[in-house]
């Protein structure tokens, strides 16, 4: 009895393989080349300019035709919850629905930074973030802040907008400069002390040594200031 009982497996046992051989093969070569998740995240890392995307869900498809789609049409999206057109060779149509979350790089400040500090390179790091999140006057590149001015405090870990950088001050409050007074044919030039810090083409009040006033002036570089009437 345990002989035929072993036959029996041996028999069934190969039947099981020449079915896996034959017909595996063909459910094998009906299978599809391609996969939605892979080619949607070709399609949006070729078409957006993102650092990352993640395809968090997708859903929407069944059966899948064995080759690829010809053409790849954004119905909606592309973040969040976002919908594909698949238009395949056959004349067939699928879509597809994922949920898209897109990452890019920012410039952010590695510590507190006050008020008319000029960022060095290690003030500052990039970091990525959910796009949706993102300023819109991010910047993107260490270069864009470095060597600028805070116009106003900002805490650490923070992404850093243009609209908070400017021109760093080229004349320092306390600076001995020298204040020109000019008219059509005649120039003076006078020894002042800046009373603030000035950026260039920016109204600054300063000190006149000889006759202790107060002025204002206009720095037009690193040592003048042009005094206004």
């Amino acid at each position: 009895m345990a002989i035929h009982s072993f036959r029996f497996f041996r028999v069934g046992l190969l039947i099981l393989l020449i079915f896996l051989l034959f017909f595996g093969q063909a459910v094998y070569a009906n299978a599809a080349s391609w996969e939605p998740r892979e080619l949607i995240h070709k399609y949006l890392t070729a078409h957006y300019p993102w650092a990352e995307v993640e395809i968090l869900d997708i859903s929407g498809y069944g059966d899948l035709p064995k080759n690829p789609p010809l053409k790849i049409h954004l119905i909606s999206g592309p973040l969040g919850r976002a919908a594909f057109s698949l238009s395949f060779k056959s004349g067939e149509k699928i879509m597809i629905q994922a949920q898209i979350r897109a990452l890019d790089y920012v410039v952010t400040s590695r510590r507190p930074l006050k008020a008319g500090h000029t960022i060095q390179k290690d003030d500052i790091y990039l970091s990525l973030i959910d796009v949706r999140r993102m300023p819109r006057e991010a910047l993107s590149r260490l270069e864009e802040a470095v060597g600028k001015s805070m116009q106003r405090s900002l805490e650490g870990n923070m992404p850093i907008e243009g609209s908070v950088l400017g021109d760093p001050p080229i004349i320092k409050k306390g600076q001995v400069i020298n204040l020109i007074a000019s008219s059509p044919g005649l120039k003076i030039v006078t020894q002042g002390e800046a009373k603030e810090n000035g950026r260039l083409g920016q109204q600054i009040k300063v000190t006149n040594l000889s006759s202790k006033q107060d002025i204002r002036g206009i720095p037009i570089d690193e040592q003048n200031v042009k005094v206004l009437f």
